[in-house]
C-alpha cells in the first residue's frame, strides 16, 4: 500500500533553493528607450498641449509647468543617455514653436539643465526625497533665472516676473513625478538609451 504523501497535490517535492547572480538582484527588469525615454516625452508634449487650452476654471487659466524639465532633471539621474539629449532637444525645439520663443531657448535651457544634473549625477542620485526636492527647485530657480536672462539679452526688456513666477509654481507642483520614475526606472535595467 502506498502512503497517501506520494499521489497528487500531497508528494513532497525536493526544496528548490534561490539563487540569484548580481545583475538579477540589481535590475528587477528591463525597460527600453521606448518606456523611459519617448513615452513620457510623448506624455510631456500632451500635458503642454492640454494645459495650454484656453479654459479659464473659476475665472484662472490652466496653470502651464515646463513639463520637459522634469524629464530633464530625472532622465540623467535614472542613466546617462546619448538619447536623452535629443529627445530633449527636439522638446526644446517643441516648446520654442507651441509658445513661440526664440528659436533654440527652450533647447538651450533644457540642455544646460542635463548637462548639470549628468555632472552631478552621483550626489544626487540616492538622496532622501527631501534632498532631491531641494535640488528640483534649485534647478527650477536657475532654469528660469536663465530663461528670463536670456529673453532680457535678446528682447532688451524684462518680461513679467509673476508670470514667470507662476509657472515656476506650476513647474513644482510636477514634483511628485520625479520620485515616481526614479523609483520606477533607478533599479530598472534601462537598455539601449
Amino acid at each position: 500500500m502506498k502512503a497517501p504523501l506520494d499521489r497528487g497535490l500531497f508528494r513532497q517535492r525536493p526544496k528548490k533553493t534561490i539563487t540569484r547572480n548580481l545583475r538579477g538582484a540589481i535590475a528587477s527588469r528591463v525597460i527600453g528607450p521606448w518606456e523611459w525615454l519617448f513615452m513620457p516625452a510623448l506624455v510631456a508634449i500632451a500635458v503642454t498641449v492640454v494645459l495650454a487650452t484656453p479654459i479659464r476654471i473659476f475665472g484662472l487659466h490652466l496653470p502651464e509647468p515646463v513639463m520637459p524639465l522634469v524629464l530633464a532633471f530625472v532622465w540623467p539621474l535614472v542613466r546617462p543617455s546619448y538619447l536623452a539629449p535629443l529627445v530633449l532637444a527636439a522638446l526644446g525645439l517643441f516648446l520654442d514653436v507651441y509658445w513661440s520663443a526664440p528659436f533654440g531657448f527652450y533647447t538651450l535651457t533644457l540642455m544646460i539643465v542635463y548637462g548639470v544634473l549628468v555632472t552631478v549625477r552621483s550626489y544626487v542620485a540616492g538622496q532622501d526625497w527631501r534632498v532631491v526636492f531641494g535640488i528640483y527647485v534649485a534647478t527650477e530657480i536657475v532654469f528660469f533665472g536663465m530663461g528670463v536672462t536670456l529673453i532680457a539679452l535678446d528682447t532688451g526688456s524684462i518680461v513679467r516676473l509673476i508670470g514667470v513666477f507662476e509657472q515656476l509654481i506650476a513647474t513644482t507642483l510636477l514634483f511628485p513625478v520625479v520620485p515616481y520614475m526614479l523609483d520606477k526606472y533607478v533599479h530598472a535595467d534601462v537598455r539601449f538609451g
